[in-house]
């Protein structure tokens, strides 16, 4: 590596450092002092309010990372060019026989590295830290959250009131609604709370499905058809190593059954953007999850072609950009500068208007993801061939 090199990556990483620190601290005390309020009501004193807020904007970090990221790598390396330009560093390069786009390789190479980075954070970082990312301000964890209508693989539609994440349950109310193919009859189960028992539990004589207490099935069930192994739903004489219920055990008092079922508990509490907090593999499966309704499923399937084009449409906008600032011939840099700032906000106006085009069913979903490629890539490719050298 070269000094010049050095010099390079050096001011690059100063660039994106101060951009992104300015940027998110200025949020962050916005946002902080917008939602004091929420904060305490989780914490009981200044110190375990510190230790709150700065838990909570700590994970979000990921979060910003990965909003921020690819703005904020494109206005790094244009402040580094604009800067080696300032200093006449640019003129004195030139004159030593080196080229432009020799000369600009590091910033090139440091776009690359963030936008691995960024890459790193949404499969690792981002999905290990989902759940906590998408609580609000004032949730603890132990606030219930609602549970909406959801289908599972053998079109089973089970809904319910709240949910409390801590026992993983479903409580005040839950309904399922069996289909005719399973005991010849649409069958409803209205029940009082339901608890999940997922595959891997240690003591649960039967797994992978809902615990459901004070249940009732109508129109009622042959018997037989309720013994274990006769078919998805069975009739529980003894609780003995099922979960314990949520509350006073009297107030679920009555016949208890065990519906085996592709829903987890995961899937019945999952916001409606979770997919954005999710791996690729998290997303390939959710669209293959029958429990994904058509909107839900455009979505995914168009964010699964948009994480795929993020790095790429990253490097598209920073080759967008720079011939903007390095091929001004008699232009002011800081108009320059101005230009390609311009440009960016242009580039994910589009951005954002095909994704928007692709979530109402206009474009369909590769197209929306893609489009923006097709349209900026010829740009950049006229505009880089116009750097001086």
């Amino acid at each position: 590596m070269r000094i010049l090199d050095r010099q390079r990556f050096w001011a690059f990483f100063k660039a994106y450092f101060t951009c992104y620190v300015s940027l998110v601290g200025l949020y962050i005390v916005i946002d902080a002092f917008s939602n004091l309020d929420e904060f305490m009501k989780r914490a009981e004193g200044f110190v375990e309010l510190i230790k709150v807020m700065g838990r909570y904007y700590l994970l979000h970090q990921a979060l910003y990372f990965d909003q921020l990221g690819g703005v904020i790598g494109m206005m790094a390396a244009i402040f580094t060019v604009t800067w080696m330009q300032r200093n006449n560093e640019h003129l004195a390069i030139l004159a030593a026989g080196i080229s432009t786009h020799r000369a600009i390789r590091p910033v090139l190479f440091s776009s690359v590295i963030v936008s691995g980075l960024s890459v790193a954070n949404q499969e690792i970082v981002i999905p290990r830290f989902a759940e906590e990312i998408q609580k609000s301000h004032d949730d603890d964890g132990m606030v219930k959250v609602q549970v909406p209508s959801r289908y599972d693989s053998r079109g089973i539609m089970v809904d319910g009131s709240w949910a409390d994440r801590a026992t993983r349950t479903i409580i005040n109310r839950f309904n399922a609604t069996i289909p005719y193919a399973v005991f010849g009859a649409i069958r409803k189960i209205e029940a009082r709370q339901a608890t999940y028992v997922p595959a891997d539990h240690p003591t649960a004589p039967i797994k992978g499905g809902w615990l459901i207490r004070a249940a009732s099935v109508n129109p009622p069930v042959d018997p037989a058809l309720l013994e274990p192994g006769a078919s998805i739903l069975t009739k529980v004489k003894d609780t003995t190593g099922f979960p314990p219920p949520c509350g006073d055990p009297a107030l679920v008092a009555g016949d208890v059954y065990f519906l085996k079922s592709s829903l987890s508990f995961k899937a019945m509490t999952r916001k409606p953007n979770w997919y954005q907090y999710a791996t690729m593999g998290e997303l390939l499966d959710g669209v293959a999850d029958p429990s994904s309704d058509r909107t839900e499923l455009a979505d995914i399937t168009m964010y699964i072609h948009v994480r795929l084009m993020r790095p790429i449409l990253a490097m598209t906008l920073l080759c967008m950009s720079l011939p903007l600032v390095l091929g001004g011939y008699g232009r002011n840099m800081f108009i320059n500068l101005g230009f390609a700032l311009g440009n960016s906000a242009m580039f994910y106006g589009a951005v954002m208007l095909c994704q928007y085009l692709g979530s109402t069913a206009v474009l369909v979903p590769s197209l929306a993801a893609w489009l923006p490629l097709f349209i900026f890539a010829l740009l950049a490719s006229w505009r880089w061939d116009r750097i001086r050298t």
